[in-house]
This record gives structure tokens, sequence and C-alpha cells, in this order.
């Protein structure tokens, strides 16, 4: 069976975006560490109470959201993956500029437009330029690694650069949140309620689709 990293990269390949992690103990108050950065658990709640205010000014209902995890587990994995790839992205001088980013959102009918996007599937709007500038910066990688018009060469030079982020920035989420398995991403915890219907790919790629396709 393909670990849920190698899946998710898989059904992720059009999207650009991939879904890592790593096991490993994460000092008290910690949510995830990526690399060397920390976020904290304070940082993560200020995060959920700001998607849910944003959800609420939009219309949104919460019990609407088609997520393959918890709220505060969404939130936590997008919040883990945008900054994995844009240290990858620094690390190895991949540039994202403002216009770019503006140029996605654009593309997809404008910021207020786009913003819906993002909201559905678990990102803040404080958060949402980083997330796609996070893309963005996969999107080039990707071409760096050989990422063609075809199928096989973008999924190939995905997960290459699953490999390469798990490698040089590597995640560990603290226990408190659920345990990451590596087939099916978060396991189940009756802390934070049940997950949504949708399949993990499924769940991250919709604002990531997007994106890409701006």
């Amino acid at each position: 069976m393909k670990s849920y990293r190698v899946r998710v990269a898989v059904a992720l390949a059009a999207a650009g975006i991939a879904v890592t992690a790593c096991g490993g103990p994460v000092q008290a108050g910690s949510a995830a560490i990526v690399g060397k950065e920390r976020i904290t658990s304070s940082e993560l709640n200020d995060e959920v109470r700001a998607l849910r205010a944003d959800l609420a000014a939009n219309k949104i209902p919460e019990d609407q959201l088609q997520l393959s995890f918890s709220l505060p587990q969404t939130v936590l994995l997008n919040m883990t993956t945008s900054r994995q790839f844009r240290e990858l992205g620094r690390s190895k001088g991949v540039v994202v500029t403002d216009r770019e980013v503006d140029d996605v959102a654009t593309a997809q009918g404008g910021w207020d437009q786009f913003n819906k996007v993002l909201l559905a599937n678990g990102i803040p709007l404080d958060e949402g330029r980083d997330f796609i500038r996070a893309v963005v910066i996969r999107n080039k990688l990707a071409q760096q690694s050989g990422a063609g018009q075809d199928q096989a060469s973008q999924q190939a030079a995905l997960q290459k650069i699953v490999q390469e982020a798990d490698s040089a920035v590597p995640v560990k989420y603290s226990p408190r949140y659920g345990k990451f398995d590596p087939q099916q991403g978060f396991v189940a915890d009756d802390r934070f309620g049940s997950a949504g219907g949708a399949t993990a790919g499924e769940a991250a790629a919709g604002a990531a689709g997007a994106a890409q396709a701006g």
C-alpha cells in the first residue's frame, strides 16, 4: 500500500501542494515544528478563531465545510505545508513576488472570489497570501525538477520535491493534535470531532488546485 504522503502527492500533482510530516517529539506548548520554526498552540488557536470569524463574515457555515480532518487539524496542516515549502524555496533561492501572488487570485476572479475558495479549504484569510506563495514556489520547484506537461513527469517531480522537503524541512506534530499516520493522515481523535467526508487529497486540493490553474 502506498504511504499517505505518496498517495496525496499523486492526488495533488495538478494542484501543486503536497502534505508531508514526520514523527518525533516537540517541545511543550508547540503545535508543530517546521524545520527550525515553531508553531505554538496559541498561534494555532488564534488562526482557528480567525478562520471561524472569516467564515462567519462570509456567511459560510462551518458545518458545511468538506474537510478530511477536524478544523484545528486542517488549519495546522495548511500552516505547516505553507511554511515547509516557503522555507524550502528560500533555501533554494526561489523567489515569488507579490505580483505573482495577486495574479493567481486575479485569474480566479479576484480576491473576493478566491478568498471564498481559501476559506472553504480551511485557510484563514491572514494565511491566504502565504499559502498561495507556497503553491507557486512548489510549482517552480517542480519545474526545476523536470515536471513537464504530462502527468507522469509531474507526479515524479512532485514526489521528488516531497522527499526533498521532508529531508530539508522536516515537520513534527504535537500528539496533542492527533497522531499523523503515514498511511491515513491524521488519525481520528474524539477530542477534535469527526472529520468531513472528503478524501485527504480532495480536502487539500481545492484551494491549491485553483491556485495552480492561475
